[in-house]
């Protein structure tokens, strides 16, 4: 039975081929939007989505969730896919929002939303895709590998430094908003990691290398939004770019001054982007980002997978 934790808040405990996790509804009564479907990356749990949680709020009521395999949820063995994890999403979503939603990925969860958003038509209004990629680089490889080898050796400072340096633009020549302040706090949290999240780190890691583009099949239709930080290391501007231009509606655009980490570096503006997205609004002329791109391809039906490419 969902459990209520706080005025107009409920945590909703669920479970899944024998493994236990739980979604998180934040209702406000006077939405104007369809709800917002939170779904995180690698260290992004349901209770801590802070100020991009808190503008979101203003319009809609907001749904997070702590699918299995990190957070609060049991860990999930990595032979499990993203479309056990899409399966997971769309029981939390058929319990709390049988209606159409609008969807945000950001990072490893965006797989999650692209694979829930392909794999269930007309169930997503719309879809926003935060630090995406269309294939995963030799050099992404290289740097997710390297993160797993560290943690499994428990040389937790050298961990903690190639997540920062793998996620963040670190060169002093380049700006981006809160620098100091993100890498402060990042690396106290990477360094709090209780062994169990690392092994949670582990598996998710080897489950995203095991996938290294984005699946073929049925386009996803609805209207998308990709968007990165201008100077992400990660998942680049280029290969943002190439993600959105399979899907069959797509606008991308890049964040100024920021790179992995938009959500921290700059909420507000993030927030911003997103409600104007959400709500059919123009995104053109935005001083916060670069000048949209818009992919159509209208007669899209399905897709062959993609063949990997070189490195951009």
């Amino acid at each position: 039975m969902p459990t209520r934790t706080a005025l107009l808040e409920e945590v909703i405990p669920l479970t899944l081929d024998g493994y236990a996790y739980s979604g998180r509804v934040v209702h406000q009564p006077g939405a104007r939007l369809a709800p917002i479907v939170f779904v995180g990356g690698a260290f992004q749990y349901q209770n801590a989505w802070g100020r991009l949680e808190q503008g979101c709020r203003q319009a809609a009521s907001v749904i997070t969730v702590d699918l299995p395999g990190w957070g609060g949820a049991d860990r999930l063995p990595a032979h499990y896919g993203f479309d056990f994890l899409a399966e997971a999403l769309d029981q939390l979503l058929e319990k709390v929002a049988p209606s159409p939603v609008n969807v945000l990925g950001t990072s490893y969860g965006t797989a999650v939303a692209y694979e829930w958003a392909r794999a269930h038509p007309g169930r997503a209004e719309r879809l926003a895709l935060v630090g995406t990629m269309s294939h995963l680089t030799p050099r992404v490889r290289a740097t997710v590998e390297q993160t797993v080898r560290l943690a499994e050796e428990g040389r937790r400072s050298e961990f903690a430094q190639c997540v920062i340096e793998g996620m963040m633009c670190t060169s002093p020549r380049v700006t981006v908003s809160r620098r100091p302040t993100v890498v402060r706090c990042l690396n106290r949290a990477l360094h709090e990691m209780s062994d169990e999240d690392l092994r949670k780190f582990r598996d998710n890691s080897e489950r995203l290398l095991a996938r290294s583009t984005l699946p073929g099949g049925s386009a996803v239709r609805v209207p998308a939004l990709v968007v990165t930080g201008e100077h992400d290391p990660l998942s680049t501007p280029a290969l943002g770019r190439q993600a959105a231009a399979r899907l069959a509606d797509a606008r991308f655009t890049t964040l100024r001054n920021a790179d992995h980490l938009v959500h921290l570096e700059c909420p507000g503006e993030l927030v911003d982007l997103l409600l104007r997205f959400f709500s059919g609004d123009c995104l053109d002329g935005l001083e916060y980002c670069r000048p949209v791109e818009y992919f159509r391809h209208r007669s899209m039906g399905t897709l062959p997978s993609p063949r990997p490419a070189r490195e951009l």
